[in-house]
């Protein structure tokens, strides 16, 4: 997907760089994510099972493949996805009215699929789309706002487009003029979501903002922009927890998918809160 040429002064695609520390960082997010996700959990189980089968700790073995097993089993039966993810999501509510004027509409990256995208040479979404559906109708009943996105995760080396071209073209094609847009494509994580845009847009005291995001993701978020001392209103989209009226899912895959969501996000509140992105351990309002 080839990156457009902006035909406005309007749009605006951040040139700042991550300092070397935010990279270390995202390294070890994502390596230590690897092995303590749901499915992670199972391979390094699976592969130390068959390790002690190899060289004949047998006892381990079995110790390792009944306790996976177990533990399969609850996550079948029980809905532990859904019982993480609820809090997250009630964490924060849409506000019942919003002010009359915003300076900007701020969506947070996410539901795009970069490699996909870069393969099939259009905008390819997921699950979490609907943050660009309600971005586009704030941007709808606020036509003087600016629509700003965060996102990067681009390699232009094997083609694949950063997060900010995917939302661009998207949202093009939904009909929200390209003027209207800020971008900001350098950003790998929530983290450098809050921080690029603040020295991106230079927020002043006063400013009325409003972020989307998925609502198991607003905590986090809202902790950070706290963090930063930039005041914003949530508005969370995007829901993936059952209430206990209409479970169990039937789905087992989709409960995997939830569980693993769930726990990044706890997971991630947990690891900002101890290296001091965010000031307590589960943000609220």
């Amino acid at each position: 997907m080839a990156r457009r040429v902006a035909s406005s002064a309007a749009i605006r695609h951040s040139s700042v760089g991550a300092p070397c520390g935010w990279a270390v960082f995202f390294f070890l997010s994502k390596l230590i994510w690897f092995f303590i996700q749901p499915l992670g959990l199972v391979l390094l189980a699976l592969l130390l099972a068959t390790a002690g089968f190899l060289f004949r700790s047998r006892r381990l073995a079995r110790r390792l493949v009944i306790a996976l097993t177990l533990a399969f089993a609850a996550v079948c039966v029980l809905p532990v996805g859904d019982l993480l993810m609820l809090p997250l999501e009630n964490r924060f509510e849409k506000p019942d009215r919003l002010p009359a004027t915003l300076d900007g509409i701020i969506v947070l990256g996410g539901p795009e699929q970069p490699a996909l995208s870069g393969a099939r040479g259009e905008p390819m979404l997921n699950g979490g789309a609907e943050r660009l559906f309600a971005g586009l109708d704030l941007a709808r009943r606020f036509p003087d706002a600016p629509v700003v996105f965060s996102g990067g995760l681009g390699d232009p080396w094997n083609g694949i487009p950063p997060q900010s071209d995917i939302f661009r073209d998207a949202m093009m094609m939904a009909g929200l003029p390209e003027q209207r847009m800020i971008l900001e494509g350098q950003a790998r994580n929530t983290d450098e979501n809050v921080l690029l845009l603040k020295q991106m847009l230079q927020p002043q005291a006063g400013q009325h903002w409003v972020v989307v995001t998925s609502a198991f993701h607003m905590p986090r978020s809202m902790g950070l922009f706290a963090k930063a001392g930039w005041t914003v209103v949530p508005w969370p989209v995007d829901y993936r927890g059952l209430p206990p009226a209409v479970l169990p899912r039937s789905d087992l895959l989709e409960q995997f998918e939830v569980l693993s969501i769930a726990l990044h996000e706890w997971i991630g509140l947990a690891a900002y809160w101890a290296t001091d992105r965010i000031d307590t351990l589960f943000p609220g309002p």
